[in-house]
């Protein structure tokens, strides 16, 4: 009698215990080291702006971070283009971006929010937002603030799909903050 309350009791105890499930990871985040954004005007002038950190280390100060220098009251054109250059060679990774859109979204922030408004033109195959290409206008009077610049990572967990267009979830790749100044 005591041997089966045992193993009734062991029984109970094993059936109680839910195991958690398992999250598997599904993809790696990128590697960023090199970020150009490019505006084109109307004119179809371009001004490209950098931020480089060949090593990686954001302990350290990066190689370049430059400000961006904008005309008031001028919509543009706006492309991003991203490397990784930790290897001692440049490996544009805007491609492997591009080529996994499903799982990437580029989130602009700027700040104040009326010195620059960003539109993303660019969808991937579900006709959620990218963020390689967009537009952008600035405000119609001279100013200066920051323009935050995000990639999110948001692939598949446990088979369920993340992405939505919306910010808040998966992991950041980038988040840069250019100065900005609307002249």
């Amino acid at each position: 009698m005591k041997q089966l309350f045992f193993i009734l009791l062991v029984l109970v105890g094993v059936l109680a215990c839910k195991k958690e499930p398992e999250v598997l990871p599904t993809d790696d985040n990128e590697l960023i080291t090199t970020v150009e954004l490019v505006f084109t005007d109307p004119a179809n002038v371009s001004r490209s702006f950098k931020f480089r950190d060949i090593d990686g280390d954001t302990r350290t100060k990066p190689e370049a971070f430059d400000t961006l220098k904008l005309d008031r009251n001028t919509e543009y054109k706006v492309s991003i283009h991203i490397g990784d250059e930790s290897k001692g060679t440049y490996e544009d990774i805007t491609e492997d971006i591009q080529e996994e859109s499903d799982v990437h979204l580029f989130v602009y922030r700027p700040n104040p929010v009326s010195l620059l408004a960003i539109q993303i033109t660019d969808v991937d195959k579900n006709a959620l937002p990218i963020g390689l290409n967009a537009k952008a206008k600035t405000q119609y009077f001279p100013g200066s603030g920051l323009l935050q610049v995000m990639l999110k990572h948001q692939p598949p967990l446990n088979g369920k799909i993340v992405k939505t267009g919306e910010e808040e979830v998966g992991s950041t790749d980038l988040d840069l903050s250019f100065p900005l100044i609307v002249k």
